[in-house]
């Protein structure tokens, strides 16, 4: 159930932040963000530079068990967290451990409380070169206003990057259109309702309104009769 898992380390360290990861880590400095780390991408080292009793988080998503080929029955491949995480080649202890429900109706408190916010202005930049939200993962929240309900597609554009997405207190899923290919997902109409519908967007790594995709005609997110599932791949995302 716990799709994010938050962990922090506080203390005196400096150098290459090495680990191993499934599936996917966001790193986060003294409340920077500074880099993605995930099975997919196959990068688990990185240069941090972490001051005198500064915070490292690290947030974990779960994406998933393989379902296929031999690592179905390997532990090593189906474990979900983080194993031996060091910075310089000492390995740190003394984490601090605590879980996120994404279907939790209070998720904006539990992520807001998760990460610490910093700067205003984030200079890393996402596996895909977006630059990554400053402070950590972020939730927007929309209003949806209808006259009548019917079965629809939610389609995400290119001003998003990896996340989950909830109608009405219910999670639809998540999207990844940084990996492609598929951009939509599919949204019942017994999941609406006659007046004010509410969509919460949890976005893990980018959001950059000023990527225009032709998908959307200018919109971030929409709502269409035709999903967009064949979209462009992107193999680093």
């Amino acid at each position: 159930r716990e799709a994010v898992v938050s962990t922090q380390s506080t203390g005196e360290t400096q150098g290459n932040l090495t680990m191993t990861v499934h599936d996917r880590a966001f790193i986060l400095v003294d409340g920077e963000y500074v880099g993605v780390a995930g099975r997919t991408k196959k990068k688990d080292t990185f240069t941090l530079e972490v001051d005198v009793k500064k915070s490292l988080l690290i947030l974990v998503e779960n994406m998933g068990y393989i379902g296929y080929s031999h690592a179905m029955a390997d532990y090593n491949a189906q474990f979900k967290g983080i194993e031996g995480v060091a910075v310089g080649g000492v390995e740190l202890v003394g984490w601090k451990h605590w879980s996120t429900d994404i279907r939790n109706p209070n998720i904006t408190n539990d992520l807001e409380n998760s990460v610490e916010k910093s700067s205003p202005i984030g200079s890393s930049l996402s596996p895909t070169g977006k630059p990554l939200l400053p402070g950590g993962p972020q939730i927007f929240t929309a209003t949806l206003i209808l006259e009548k309900t019917a079965d629809t597609f939610l389609n995400f554009t290119e001003c998003w990057s990896k996340g989950f997405v909830s109608v009405n207190g219910e999670l639809l899923g998540r999207y990844w259109p940084d990996a492609g290919p598929q951009f939509s997902l599919f949204l019942p109409g017994v999941w609406l309702k006659d007046g004010v519908n509410t969509i919460t967007v949890i976005e893990l790594q980018s959001f950059t309104p000023e990527a225009i995709a032709v998908t959307g005609g200018g919109d971030c997110l929409y709502i269409t009769d035709t999903p967009y599932i064949d979209g462009p791949v992107n193999p680093d995302a």
